[in-house]
């Protein structure tokens, strides 16, 4: 379904030889970045003048696949105008309607055929907006003011390097940018190519990377969707951090990298011994990163197959009680001054996880034995009732693996219990090797999630202390509610059977 993004580089895109200045008024000044929220992650993008046909239709610019419920779509449904100043949707007398942060802009009466003239001006887009097509399908608009690029008459362009820093080849064509070092198409994936990137801006002393200035980078600890984690060292204290890099390739679109920048915000305002601190953070050329607490002790997931796949239950115990705590604290935090979201009130408190899982528990300390919540990409303000969630719309992030019921049916209203039945499947994982749920090869996960109730950890491990499995058990209950709306609750609970059980423990209750 996805449509091809103007060539980067096509003759008709302005290099550092056209950049004209601002006293032109003639030059082309928005250019129009689409991102959808269904599905997989498209981003379309467009420069003006031009007019942008969403819809089935084969001379759309943004063409939605003729099948399914994008039928509800019209062939030519929308169309986005594209001037030197400014973006106008038009509806083009569509069925179903075209929306703008929720409010209809226009659609066609039923009793009139799709031929019927267009009428009205259309409305004014921003940078920011949500368009909505047949009240089902939503894009997030961004509109880039070009003219940011354009520079005075009595101003010399930057001079751009003419040779990417990763591979050394020359630009074709030489990038428009306000940064002298640039990574060609072909690096700007590779989040080592942006570590080249990073070293040559260090050598310009580009104050945006102070940060990095006498690090050493030793080896990758892990890869995620958008991301690469690297080891790092500084020079002169031998002091290890992790130090995490997006590339230019996946910066480009919008909502991958506000949700970036809205970890770090979220990152620098949490302080707990029982999550990953975050502390300083940068950007060059298009890439960005940040240095967060390296963990030596790796994640829980690993801890549990270096046990042999099952972990005894004080070790797994261990692991999880802290983390417990680790969870009260961000159910409970105030993050207003954090400034993570714009609509965020003084009142508003709590940041719910929703993807805790063995692998996002970290194991940090001198030692490498003091647990720690890690990645919280996902996560979401929370206030009482209220939640203020970042995941596009119609689409769950998260693991279901790890995932209550009440977490798919309501995935931006879920609350801290979501969390705390997350807490307790990944205990259930470390004891047993296994997840609360079997999800077969040909089913679908979120169905099984939705239909099939939590497995008894007895049948998975028959050995465990009957007060431990029942505790557990009571806690992976998500029909028709969560049994522990309170991290501290399931912490209790956990206690007092390990303390039935006879088993001995030297983490005090809460």
């Amino acid at each position: 379904m996805s449509q091809a993004p103007d060539n980067p580089t096509s003759p008709n895109r302005p290099t550092r030889a056209t950049i004209k200045s601002k006293a032109d008024k003639s030059s082309s000044a928005l250019r129009l970045i689409l991102s959808s929220d269904f599905g997989e992650p498209h981003v379309w993008e467009f420069t003006g003048p031009r007019a942008v046909v969403l819809g089935r239709g084969g001379v759309s610019a943004v063409k939605l696949p003729d099948s399914g419920d994008f039928l509800a779509i019209s062939r030519h449904h929308a169309v986005i105008e594209l001037s030197r100043n400014r973006a106008t949707l038009r509806d083009l007398c569509s069925l179903n309607g075209t929306f703008v942060n929720g409010h209809l802009v226009s659609r066609r009466e039923e009793d009139r055929g799709p031929g019927f003239a267009v009428t009205g001006f259309g409305v004014q887009v921003k940078d920011g907006d949500i368009v909505t097509l047949a009240g089902l399908f939503n894009f997030r608009l961004g509109l880039v003011d070009e003219s940011a690029y354009d520079l005075p008459a009595a101003i010399s362009p930057i001079e751009i390097n003419p040779n990417c820093p990763a591979c050394g080849r020359p630009h074709q064509p030489i990038p428009l940018s306000k940064c002298a070092d640039v990574l060609c198409a072909d690096c700007r994936p590779n989040p080592l190519a942006s570590l080249k990137l990073f070293k040559a801006g260090l050598t310009r002393r580009a104050k945006n990377l102070e940060p990095l200035k006498g690090l050493r980078i030793t080896k990758t600890l892990g890869r995620g969707s958008t991301s690469v984690v690297f080891l790092a060292e500084r020079k002169d204290t031998k002091a290890k951090m992790a130090l995490k890099v997006m590339s230019p390739a996946v910066s480009d679109n919008e909502w991958a990298r506000k949700s970036f920048l809205r970890e770090v915000a979220i990152g620098r305002a949490l302080k707990h011994p029982n999550v990953t601190k975050l502390y300083d953070f940068g950007y060059y050329g298009g890439a960005y990163f940040y240095l967060m607490e390296y963990c030596p002790g790796g994640n829980s997931e690993e801890k549990r197959q270096a046990a042999g796949g099952r972990m005894e239950p004080i070790a797994a115990l261990k692991i999880i009680l802290p983390i417990l705590d680790g969870l009260h604290y961000l159910h409970n935090v105030k993050l207003a001054a954090a400034k993570v979201e714009e609509h965020v009130s003084p009142e508003s408190r709590g940041l719910v996880h929703r993807d805790l899982k063995p692998a996002n528990i970290f194991l940090g300390g001198p030692n490498g034995d003091c647990p720690k919540i890690a990645d919280i990409g996902v996560g979401k303000l929370y206030n009482n009732s209220l939640t203020y969630g970042f995941t596009r719309t119609g689409s769950v992030a998260g693991s279901p693996a790890t995932m209550p019921r009440q977490q798919v049916i309501n995935f931006k209203r879920a609350g801290p219990e979501v969390d705390i039945w997350a807490a307790a499947a990944s205990l259930y994982k470390l004891l047993t090797g296994e997840y609360p749920r079997d999800f077969p090869d040909k089913e679908d996960p979120w169905r099984v999630v939705l239909n099939t109730p939590a497995k008894p950890i007895g049948l998975r491990r028959p050995d465990l202390p009957a007060n431990l499995a029942k505790a557990i058990d009571e806690a992976l209950v998500d029909d028709p509610a969560i049994v522990h709306q309170k991290a501290l609750n399931l912490k209790t609970a956990l206690i007092e059977a390990a303390r039935l059980d006879g088993l001995i423990l030297d983490i005090p209750a809460s």
